[in-house]
């Protein structure tokens, strides 16, 4: 029998005074109740209780053993408190991965900003360029991983929080000396600075006019896995350039580098954050995530950046949410 549902049974008719009064505080039977006691005086092989037709009285022995067992119950009751407290309060360590670029130029102002706003939270911003793996969660003790791009199913849980503008572009020198093309079967004739990953459309840009998805294959002398390193590269004329909006969008409004081939557009990429299945998510992930939600948001609302999904509150559940295996997405 539980220890300490008997010894809670016993605090109650001791401090009400008769079994039937702690039955009715316990919401259980007479005989229940007179069960707990009656094993817990047996297990500890002394008479906690002395039993009359008229009254219960406390024996010494039941006196001492009621103020241990209001005491022992107190502090459980108050670890219990803590501990589930600490499960609701966004506190404790906070380990996320993100691609090199987009995390420098782009996620790390969320992330500072989340972390001056609850200083609770132990916050560590690891960005490297490789393959994510579902085991990483495990081997590399993450708790969320930033990635772009479609993500296949799987166990692991992913939220939709924006999409990625791309832009086609090329500097000013570049196209004084090479031209600029006017449809996306003309890129196949210039150099192109090429993003180097596991993707296997790479090689191959695609872009969308009004009505139809158009794949043009590209070729080039120079490649990356940066899109830092790209920028550079088409700011120094080496070929044109498809890049994410947030790492030239300065450089457009500047002139250092020109968008190309305006009736087109390249296909906007989903962001998604991802993180493994449990019972109850931690509440410092589940702020992380509606903060970087918020975030992206509020950015596109004022710069014309991503849109983020809407809330979806039924069963605590949000829209963009799914089971994913993550993809390579890597800018």
């Amino acid at each position: 029998m539980d220890r300490f549902k008997t010894m809670d049974s016993f605090v109650r008719v001791a401090t009400a005074g008769s079994f039937s009064a702690a039955a009715k505080q316990l919401g259980m039977s007479r005989a229940l109740v007179s069960l707990h006691v009656t094993d817990l005086e047996r297990r500890l092989g002394v008479r906690l209780l002395n039993r009359t037709t008229r009254c219960l009285t406390l024996t010494e022995a039941g006196a001492s053993y009621l103020e241990f067992c209001q005491r022992m119950l107190a502090e459980m009751n108050e670890q219990e408190s803590s501990i589930a407290q600490i499960q609701k309060e966004p506190r404790g360590s906070l380990k996320v991965t993100a691609p090199k670029s987009f995390g420098t130029l782009y996620l790390s102002d969320a992330v500072v900003s989340f972390s001056a706003q609850y200083p609770n939270i132990q916050v560590s911003l690891i960005l490297e360029d490789y393959s994510f793996r579902a085991y990483d969660f495990v081997d590399n003790g993450l708790d969320v991983a930033v990635r772009l791009g479609d993500l296949p199913d799987s166990s692991l849980i992913a939220r939709k929080i924006a999409t990625l503008q791309w832009v086609v572009c090329a500097s000013p020198k570049y196209l004084e000396q090479h031209g600029e093309p006017k449809t996306p079967a003309d890129l196949g004739k210039h150099p192109c600075l090429a993003h180097v990953n596991l993707d296997p459309n790479d090689r191959a840009w695609r872009l969308h006019d009004s009505d139809n998805l158009i794949s043009v294959k590209i070729s080039g002398t120079f490649s990356s896995n940066s899109a830092l390193v790209l920028r550079k590269a088409a700011m120094a004329g080496l070929g044109i350039g498809y890049l994410p909006l947030y790492c030239i969008e300065d450089d457009l409004k500047t002139g250092a580098l020109r968008k190309l081939l305006p009736n087109y557009s390249p296909p906007q990429r989903p962001i998604y954050v991802v993180y493994p299945p449990t019972a109850r998510v931690p509440e410092r992930v589940r702020t992380f995530v509606d903060f970087l939600a918020h975030w992206f948001g509020k950015t596109s609302s004022e710069k014309s950046k991503p849109n983020p999904e809407k809330k979806n509150v039924k069963r605590g559940r949000r829209e963009g949410q799914r089971t994913v295996r993550p993809a390579l997405g890597r800018i």
